[in-house]
């Protein structure tokens, strides 16, 4: 087994995610293929995507999204526009979705449009090669601007960014719990407007035992989030030839291992073939007290049968109620591996969504 990646946006279409993102950007400057990267530069009001959405346009295709609607629309209309004039310059577009967009949010949006060639390979390929390794990156682009290069920055900020105003901006971003943009506004004097963007790893590590046929099924939904998500399972037969960019498959016979090998923080979801193993799963899990989510597949007279046997071993009642069985959205009903992924899937993601509200009101931008 080996590891790989997710690179940095989900696809807008149905290509393989390997094929997204700074993974897509490098493909598409290498092979001389115009581009344009749209990104959500600043909001105000209520919007489809927040600061720090994006979506890559090419004279063919799109990935990721905007939003969507009118607006995404018109995005790709001027990103084409940009591709056909062979435009260089990044630039800003403000967008009043009601009154000339004609969509019922009614907020504003700030798009900033970066057209991409050869002369963005230097940081497209860095941005890549960070991502690779899953560290946290970020650029400044100085807009309306050709000759004035992307700077990349990543934990040393202020190596790259030397003026310290700009490098605090920059370093707040870094240290937010999700993707996020700021629009820095100048005066003459200082130039032209600048746009900080940031990309982070994803911060909601998944671990997931069980690669039947609910482990499949998750697998699927989780490769179109932003999780990073380690798949393991003893039967390297039961997992598919490929899987999302963001998923690391480990064919192991010691699963207890991977459980005392994560890091803080993590959600554990437990769905092997054996009950057993399950048991000896979550023991591990329990054991370890520093988790998100210590998840079970299961019905009502499993989590009884475990909840027995775990006062048998000696467990405390807080530590016992700390696991989740059945774990899901209560009040789902169906039974099909994929109801049941789509089900657990939204469960986890409330527990991203806790960390984002933060976020959204600590950089809430005005336009």
């Amino acid at each position: 087994p080996h590891r790989r990646i997710r690179s940095w946006f989900a696809p807008h279409d149905q290509e393989p995610s390997s094929q997204c993102g700074v993974e897509q950007l490098a493909q598409s400057v290498a092979n001389g293929i115009p581009a344009v990267l749209v990104t959500v530069a600043a909001t105000r009001g209520s919007t489809p995507r927040a600061a720090g959405a994006h979506m890559i346009v090419t004279a063919h295709s799109c990935h990721d999204t905007i939003g969507g609607g009118q607006l995404e629309l018109r995005a790709i209309a001027i990103a084409r526009q940009l591709i056909a004039d062979a435009a260089t310059a990044p630039s800003l577009v403000r967008f009043p979705l009601g009154a000339s967009v004609g969509q019922c949010c009614g907020g504003i949006v700030h798009l900033a449009f970066e057209p991409l060639g050869d002369a963005q390979r230097a940081w497209v390929d860095a941005a890549r090669a960070l991502t690779a390794a899953n560290r946290r990156w970020g650029r400044a682009v100085h807009l309306g601007q050709d000759r004035r290069a992307t700077t990349l920055f990543d934990d040393n900020v202020e190596a790259a960014l030397t003026e310290p105003a700009l490098a605090d901006r920059a370093r707040a971003l870094l240290d937010a719990p999700a993707d996020s943009a700021l629009l820095v506004k100048r005066d003459g004097s200082q130039g032209n407007d600048l746009l900080l963007d940031v990309c982070l790893p994803p911060r909601l590590e998944v671990l997931l035992f069980g690669a039947g046929h609910v482990g499949r099924a998750l697998a699927e939904v989780f490769g179109r989030l932003p999780l990073r998500v380690r798949w393991i399972d003893q039967r390297e037969a039961e997992f598919p030839a490929q899987v999302a960019a963001n998923i690391e498959i480990r064919c192991t016979e010691s699963p207890e291992a991977e459980v005392r090998a994560a890091p803080a923080d993590a959600v554990f979801l437990v769905l092997t073939h054996s009950h057993a193993l399950d048991f000896d799963l979550v023991r591990a899990i329990l054991d370890r007290a520093d988790f998100r989510l210590c998840g079970l597949i299961g019905s009502r007279s499993k989590r009884a049968s475990f909840e027995h046997r775990l006062r048998a071993r000696g467990y405390a009642e807080p530590a016992i109620a700390r696991l989740q069985c059945p774990v899901g959205t209560p009040g789902l009903p169906g039974k099909e591996p994929p109801v049941i992924a789509i089900s657990v899937a939204a469960a986890v993601l409330q527990l991203r969504e806790t960390s984002r509200a933060a976020l959204d009101a600590r950089w809430h931008r005005t336009a």
